[in-house]
């Protein structure tokens, strides 16, 4: 009796880890079937992280915490996508939840923006929803991920809080600014202008190791 009681507990831990490894990703396009090419900003989510600050560290009016999680039944695979109240740091009390079938493209409404302003030339955003072992992102995007403290300046995927994913090419506007997300030999870049004409190019590209990286954040292409 008590070698199958730890055989069980052997088999919880195991099927937790295996869990813990998991990540829900939301591809973005423009089409209610997900199938031309990808265009939009998307998110690759941890499962195994309890409660999410600010996912795609952008700009709100209305901070919230985030939680991602999954259960299978009858073979079916769901997906879960909680928000929070900020305050309620470990996402104890939702204010809404969005369930979903793994790998189905769905209206992506519930997301969080991850910059100020519209994006130019798309008017309603859909996502490919997935549940993998590793972060999916969406091809010639710009990819911003968020890691926990990582162990000896190695940003793994054990790291991994979310990521978040911004088209080549994709343009914001918000009243007299603009911004364009730029990809160029594996670099990041942001294109910013003020009225067209009071333009700046900056290469936002961090990797996990530089120096003065101190909050745990990667950007590349």
């Amino acid at each position: 009796m008590k070698i199958l009681f730890t055989l069980l507990i052997i088999l919880s831990t195991f099927n937790c880890l295996v869990k813990s490894q998991k990540f829900i990703n939301f591809v973005p396009y423009q089409d209610y079937e997900c199938t031309t090419n990808s265009y939009g900003f998307g998110y690759s989510i941890s499962t195994s992280q309890e409660c999410i600050y600010n996912l795609g560290n952008g700009p709100s009016n209305k901070p919230l915490s985030y939680s991602a999680s999954w259960e299978t039944f009858q073979n079916e695979t769901y997906l879960y996508f909680k928000t929070y109240n900020y305050t309620d740091t470990a996402c104890q009390s939702p204010l809404e939840q969005y369930s979903m079938q793994n790998n189905s493209c769905s209206p992506s409404v519930f997301l969080p923006t991850p910059f100020n302003g519209t994006i130019v030339g798309s008017e309603y955003q859909y996502s490919l929803i997935s549940l993998t072992d590793e972060p999916v992102y969406s091809p010639n995007s710009l990819v911003f991920s968020q890691y926990q403290q990582p162990d000896f300046n190695v940003c793994s995927n054990g790291d991994l809080l979310f990521s978040t994913t911004v088209s080549n090419g994709l343009k914001t506007v918000n009243g007299e600014y603009s911004t364009s997300y730029i990809c160029n030999n594996n670099n990041a870049y942001l294109y910013n202008c003020i009225d067209r004409v009071n333009c700046k190019l900056s290469n936002i590209t961090l990797s996990c190791n530089q120096a003065g990286n101190i909050n745990n954040q990667v950007n590349y292409c």
